[in-house]
């Protein structure tokens, strides 16, 4: 799609990096949305320096997302028509909702579900000139069947696909086309994290990886084969669904 650009938040993820690899490897114009941390973007960003534009930023902070991304989609070559949102923070304390700390609560649900709120308040305007747009949100799992000791994590995953389906219907009528991918669990690299969650991780995982019945987690490249035909021309007609990504466990 010449002189569009696709949005991945959360690019500095795990996920995001991947996916943005794989992107720019395509030869599509990326706008990577990120916090502070660049770490995993240092490759792709020195091959492929003229297809990227890195927006640093807070999606809690309306006002400076919306100014920044207007500083690069003023220029033609970089109107966005694809956005894949992967940005999230979770529930670090491992408590009971009881026993959780109210500003740590608030702020996943600030950066999760305010964040989410702000980034597409911001994007959709764009989409709605161009009369055209393709969404995929990220949730997971958790959405469904809940997560001990990180309910603000799991409310805002089912929040994100919510807000999916609402503004799937929304905006049909300018054909934005807007879809949830919620992923069980998935290998990524761990060693950026504390040590507690490292642990938390490990005993969690290997708790739900024998619940699977494809017996593994899910890779990266489970989770961008779904994300490119949602993305693709081919994809006209499904909208406003949530796909569960979880090797057969339901």
């Amino acid at each position: 799609m010449k002189n569009k650009a696709i949005i991945i938040t959360g690019a500095n993820g795990n996920v995001g990096s991947y996916f943005a690899q794989n992107y720019a490897e395509k030869g599509e114009n990326l706008i990577l949305i990120v916090n502070e941390k660049t770490h995993r973007l240092g490759d792709v960003i020195k091959k492929f320096p003229k297809q990227i534009q890195l927006l640093k930023t807070d999606l809690s902070k309306l006002d400076q997302l919306e100014k920044e991304f207007a500083k690069i989609c003023c220029d033609p070559e970089w109107l966005p028509n694809r956005l894949i949102h992967t940005s999230t923070i979770r529930s670090h304390d491992f408590q009971p909702l009881a026993d959780c700390e109210p500003k740590l609560w608030s702020r996943i649900i600030e950066v999760n579900l305010i964040g989410t709120f702000n980034l597409l308040k911001t994007v959709i305007p764009f989409f709605r000139k161009n009369k055209y747009g393709k969404i995929v949100l990220f949730g997971s799992n958790v959405s469904r069947i809940g997560l001990p000791s990180g309910s603000a994590y799991s409310c805002t995953k089912a929040a994100i696909a919510n807000i999916g389906r609402s503004l799937a219907a929304e905006e049909a009528e300018n054909n934005i086309i807007v879809n949830t991918l919620s992923p069980g669990p998935i290998k990524i690299d761990e060693s950026h994290f504390s040590e507690s969650y490292r642990k938390f991780r490990e005993e969690y995982y290997q708790e739900k990886i024998r619940e699977i019945p494809l017996r593994r987690y899910a890779t990266f490249d489970d989770l961008l084969g779904l994300c490119n035909f949602l993305l693709s021309e081919e994809n006209s007609y499904i909208t406003g669904e949530e796909f569960y990504v979880t090797g057969g466990k339901l």
